[in-house]
């Protein structure tokens, strides 16, 4: 599951400390758009109102919703059965990280953010040098386009001085994407799934959770909808079949009270998400650090520096 490339490229991922990674557009004169953005719909399910993440807290308003999904779609990724998606049935915020010549690597899903160019996948997934992120991919088919990674910035308690297991209680990290044709890649996929703003008041116990993946051996997306249980003491665990190598960072999502869906982990952290049972995931249990991550990545801005190699 790890995908660790170390060839040369012409933008250097930096896996970043609590230091604010430098950004860059591909349109380097081109400001990267406010904040303020109309009303729509987290991604998903498509067609949910704004609300309030897991947790009750606040977010900001998310991008255009893309159109409704029809109802047979709606109904195949509320499935309990772990199975492929139909590419039309696909979660349009979710995807893969291609290298050069159309190979893919982890699992990622663009998250709602200031800017609208952040991913969340794992930690170990890192580093990402060259890669582009494809999201909705299908059939070797990139619908989406395909969004140059600037910057990576993981968790510094996974990338500091502990080695092995001791990492994987913090196996996440945000990647942040260029902009193609003068949008974010929330603007083309709709929207992003929600951060919450105060992970560690989440429920060790969440019971219904729904992961969106992309095995290497399968097509497109594969979805799972399973009990998520606690697991040793920083992780939870979720016995959902066919998830094997190139699933790392694949989103678990709920659903959040008022509409849309929240992200409340990624696949990684115990076992680097595997484990001893070819059915069974884990993800890390997202604590404050996650909180701070991803408002230190929300504070990248269009007039930092640009990327040096």
């Amino acid at each position: 599951m790890l995908g660790v490339v170390r060839e040369a490229a012409l933008i250097t991922v930096l896996t970043c400390t609590l230091t604010i990674c430098p950004a860059r557009d591909d349109e380097a004169s081109t400001a990267i758009a406010s904040s303020a953005r109309p009303a729509g719909t987290p991604a998903g399910l498509p067609g949910a109102p704004v609300g309030t993440g897991a947790d009750g807290a606040g977010f900001h308003p998310a991008r255009p919703a893309r159109p409704e999904q029809s109802a047979a779609c709606a109904a195949e990724q509320l499935r309990a059965a772990p199975h492929d998606l139909r590419s039309a049935c696909s979660y349009p915020a979710v995807g893969v990280f291609l290298w050069p010549g159309g190979r893919h690597t982890c699992t990622a899903a663009v998250v709602d953010s200031r800017h609208g160019d952040l991913l969340v996948t794992a930690a170990h997934c890192l580093p990402l040098d060259g890669a582009t992120f494809a999201p909705g991919y299908h059939d070797g088919l990139t619908p989406q386009g395909e969004w140059p990674v600037l910057a990576a910035l993981a968790d510094p308690r996974f990338t500091g001085p502990r080695e092995g297991a001791e990492n994987w209680p913090y196996d996440w990290a945000f990647v942040r994407v260029a902009r193609v044709g003068g949008r974010s890649v929330q603007e083309a996929v709709g929207s992003g799934f929600r951060v919450p703003a105060h992970p560690e008041r989440l429920s060790p116990d969440l019971g219904r959770v729904t992961l969106i993946g992309y095995p290497h051996d399968r097509p497109g997306q594969h979805i799972c909808t399973a009990d998520a249980r606690p697991a040793y003491s920083d992780f939870r665990q979720a016995r959902c079949a066919g998830f094997s190598t190139g699933v790392s960072g694949s989103p678990w999502v709920i659903p959040a009270p008022h509409g849309g869906n929240t992200v409340i982990g990624v696949l990684g952290g115990a076992e680097r998400g595997g484990g001893f049972e070819d059915d069974v995931s884990y993800t890390a249990r997202f604590d404050a650090g996650l909180g701070s991550l991803f408002a230190t990545a929300q504070g990248v801005g269009p007039q930092d520096s640009p990327l040096v190699t």
